[in-house]
This record gives structure tokens, sequence and C-alpha cells, in this order.
């Protein structure tokens, strides 16, 4: 057997959508805009188109922190400030707009506001506003949702996807905390909040130049004209693994011609961290410090393990109720399913050992049973990520099992011969 990693990157659609700025007596809502990038589900498990997305009401939470220029000048300074502003506030989509209640407005505390017409009204301090977001949305951790299907450890797990978030007490930067399900129909695509592509830039009332990076956190941005939006472009903050098979008859790669009364069928595909630097469980930080790279807090996990059977979502196309693996690439989980995992810390790797077991099928009427089975465990260790982030997020790897057959051939050939003499025997010897 043969494995190899193929490296997709998902893509984004420009499918925004706006909440419309309210604007009363200098008061101006806080509206927010998205980009959301395709193949993505919030609130349920799998992965979901944009629409799907927008229509499935489940929308995205955000936290906000208000800066008083007074005591916090900025984000950083004001790593102790509690989500003072916004917290895990619920965004929907209701054509064709972002909305959330209650309305916030933007601080009016600007230094000096430039829409005034009849002379500009000033303040002492310039407040900020610093938001991040996450999806999907959850509101209710009592609410579980279990993998009861756990080959990893003999208990089930109780929780899967979101598990928690910070409190509205914690001094910290935001925080989701989430635990991946070995069932893939279980899996979460988790998404936060970043400056979408291009950056986000405006220049506030108080015409300062406002510029955040694309990739990077929405962080100390000052009361805006009334038409500006935040802007979030949704990242995936996770690396979705699919695997494929296929066999190779007879040649290096997958191709060949398969013989019509032999069969390849697939029991089990099993994937284990055989680096040891997989978690299973970890915290999310909304607030990344490199673009577009998931700011996870983690811890390896060395029970980590991956199934793929009879009793956990294998194509059954690639099994005996099937037509079994031929020279096409075929899923080998159920309905083109995926497992979402933690990315690796830093620029490390992945190193997957992965075990197929399979059985290999000849029709043959003269044997007892009328069929020969041949039963075959192999595994192989396989490198997954680039060498400049690592096995990383917002990254869709696909293991492609290669499975190597070579026939039987027979060859003959009759030995010649070999002359030893002759042997005389006389029968009755004649005398001299």
């Amino acid at each position: 057997m043969a494995a190899a990693s193929a490296l997709m990157l998902t893509a984004c659609t420009n499918e925004d959508a706006t909440n419309e700025s309210v604007v009363s007596n200098g008061a101006q809502a806080v509206a927010f805009d998205t980009y959301v990038p395709n193949a993505t589900r919030t609130g349920d498990a799998g992965v979901q188109t944009t629409t799907t997305l927008q229509t499935a009401a489940k929308g995205f939470g955000v936290f906000a922190t208000y800066s008083d220029d007074v005591n916090y000048a900025t984000w950083k300074d004001g790593t102790n400030i509690i989500p003072n502003f916004m917290y895990n506030q619920h965004v929907t989509y209701s054509s064709p707009s972002w909305i959330y209640s209650p309305i916030k407005y933007w601080p009016n505390e600007t230094t000096a506001d430039m829409l005034n017409a009849s002379g500009h009204a000033t303040s002492t301090a310039t407040d900020k506003l610093s938001f991040f977001a996450y999806a999907p949305y959850v509101a209710d951790f009592s609410a579980k949702v279990a993998d009861t299907d756990n080959a990893a450890t003999p208990n089930a797990i109780a929780n899967v996807g979101i598990t928690a978030l910070t409190a509205n007490t914690d001094k910290v930067d935001p925080f989701v905390t989430y635990q991946i399900a070995y069932t893939p129909s279980k899996s979460v695509d988790l998404l936060w909040g970043v400056a979408p592509s291009g950056g986000l830039t405006y220049t506030a009332v108080n015409n300062d130049n406002i510029t955040k990076a694309e990739g990077l956190p929405l962080i100390d941005l000052v009361k805006p004209s009334k038409n500006q939006k935040i802007k979030f472009l949704f990242k995936h903050a996770l690396a979705r693994v699919g695997l494929k098979v296929v066999a190779a008859v007879d040649q290096i790669a997958p191709g060949g011609n398969l013989d019509s009364e032999t069969k390849i069928f697939v029991n089990s595909v099993t994937i284990e961290d055989a680096a040891g630097n997989l978690a299973t469980t970890a915290d999310l930080n909304l607030n990344n410090g490199t673009a577009n790279i998931a700011n996870w807090d983690q811890t390896a996990d060395p029970s980590f393990k991956l199934v793929v059977n009879s009793s956990r979502e294998i194509n059954t196309d690639i099994t005996s109720s099937g037509t079994g693996v031929t020279t096409s690439e075929k899923d080998v989980i159920n309905a083109g399913g995926y497992f979402m995992l933690i990315p690796t810390p830093g620029t490390a790797k992945a190193t997957f050992k992965v075990t197929i077991d399979y059985n290999v099928e000849t029709t043959d009427a003269s044997l007892n049973g009328g069929k020969s089975t041949v039963n075959n465990v192999i595994w192989k260790n396989i490198e997954v990520g680039d060498n400049t982030n690592g096995f990383t997020n917002n990254k869709a790897y696909t293991l492609k099992l290669i499975l190597g057959l070579t026939s039987v051939k027979l060859d003959a050939e009759v030995a010649e011969w070999e002359i030893e003499g002759d042997i005389n025997v006389d029968l009755p010897r004649n005398q001299e």
C-alpha cells in the first residue's frame, strides 16, 4: 500500500450581506458585513454553502470591547478589560441584512467629529471598539452533542464541537473551546472572523485613516462614517481531512486491469498520530497574531485515533456490501464525509500512521467455499502539511490510499533429461 496527501485550498466568495446603519442625533449603530468561505457550515456538523449558512438562522457570535482612552488607549493596553460592549452577541441573517439585538452604537468620543457641519464637536479622548467573531453560534452549552462511538477511549464523549466560551467576566482574549468528533458526520466546521481580503480600510469621523490588515482581528476601530460596516472574513480554524482509496493493478500508479473474478473489500481504515503532536480538544484564541493563522492553545493527546469501519460511516460501496475498491478513486467515508482536526502547533507537520485492513477475494469454483480470500493489514506513516505552516487551519487534505496488487503469474519449463549411461543386466550371463 502507498499513501499520498493532496492539498486543496478552500476558496472564498463575495456573497456580502449588510446590516443597515442607524443614525439618529449622532448615534450610529454598529453594522456587520461578511465574507464567508465556501463549504462552511455554522451551527451544525459537516460542511455547507453560504446560502445554507444564511438560511439556517444559526449565524455567528460576536465579542466586542470598548476601550475608553482615559483608561485604556488601545486593545493591547486593555487586556484586562472584560467584553464590556458585546458578549456572544448573536448575529443572524434576515435578507438582505445581518441583524442583531439589542442594537449597539459607536462611541462618540473621537477627539473631533468631522461630520458636524456647524463646527467640530470635540472630546478629550478617542474611544475605540475591538471586535472578535466565531461561528457556529452557540447559546446553550448545556445542550450536548454526544459522540457515542469513540474508538480512542472506552467511554463516549459527552460533547463535541464548540463546548465552551470564555465568561463575560474573564479579563482575557475571547476563547472558544473545541472538541473533535470521532464520527465524521458530527464534525463541526469552526470559523473565526478576521479582516477581509484586501484588509479593512476606512476614514473615521475624526479623519483618522483606519487600516486593518487582511487576516488579522478588527482591533481598535474608531467611529466610521455612517455607511461603514464591520466586515468579517470567516476563516476555517480547523484542518479538514478526507480519505480516498484506489487500486493499482500490476503497475505503480492507480489504474490497470483488475480481473473480473477478483474483488477488493475494505474492512477498516485507522488514522493515528505517529508524531504525538495532535490534540483532540483545545482553545481557539479569537485574537490571532499571525494573519489567517488560527491561534490555538492545545496539548497533544496520546490516545489520538480515528477509525472508519462498518460501525463508523464507512462507504459501503468499498465493502463486501458493494462493488469494492476499483481502479477508479472512491471515498472511504460515506457521503463524502471528513474529519475536522485541530492543527499542529507552530510549523509542525502532522505524521499520520494510516492503517488499512482489506480483503482480496477471487471467485474459484474448485475451492471449498467457491473463493479464495486473502486478508491484508498494511500501514504506513505519512507526513501531512507544508514546511511554512505545518498541518494548518483552513486547508483541506486528502489521504489517497493506493492499494497495489500484483497478479500471480505462472510459468513452466521442462528440464532436459540427464543421461547417466547404460547399466548392463545379463540375464543369464553367457560363459566366456
